[in-house]
Formats: C-alpha cells, sequence, structure tokens
C-alpha cells in the first residue's frame, strides 16, 4: 500500500529559501503549469483561484519569517543579540 507523503518539512532559515519554488507550489497545489502561475503573478493572465492562493502561500511565507527573526533563523538571531563573533584563522593562530 502506498503512502501520500503530504507532510511539509520545517522552514528553511531565510527569505530567499523560503520565496523560492513560490509559483512551484502553487502550481502543484491547483494542479496547473508553474509558468502560468507566473504569467498570473505578473498580470500577462488573470485567475482569481491563483492570486488567492499565491496571497495565501505569500501570508504563510511571512508568518514564517516573522517567526524566524525576519529570516535570520535561531542560531543568525542569537548570535547578533549576543554579540558573539567568529574568529578567523589569523586570529586563531596568534
Amino acid at each position: 500500500m502506498a503512502r501520500k507523503n503530504n507532510v511539509r518539512s520545517l522552514p528553511p532559515t531565510n527569505l530567499a529559501s523560503l520565496i523560492r519554488g513560490l509559483y512551484g507550489r502553487v502550481a502543484r497545489d491547483l494542479k496547473v503549469d508553474p509558468s502560468y502561475v507566473s504569467r498570473v503573478a505578473r498580470g500577462e493572465r488573470q485567475s482569481d483561484e491563483i492570486e488567492a492562493s499565491l496571497e495565501r502561500e505569500l501570508k504563510r511565507i511571512m508568518r514564517l519569517v516573522s517567526r524566524n527573526h525576519n529570516g535570520a533563523g535561531r542560531s543568525g538571531a542569537k548570535a547578533a543579540r549576543s554579540g558573539a563573533r567568529v574568529k578567523s584563522k589569523a586570529s586563531v593562530r596568534a
């Protein structure tokens, strides 16, 4: 018996990774071609269903980004708050 894998993995830690694949995810959910989703997003075509799906997906991304300290991820935000610095090879040798 085959299992359908609809589970989404944990979100990437930065905004670029979240935005990448946006049209593909929307297209897969609506069973249309990603190029059609792109054309709707650019205003070359019109589809209320695709526009609504794009808006929902962008809102989801913005929620994830806001939870991840503007996309910096947990370790990046923690290091920035604590003032921690990464040692360079030159300072390690000295």
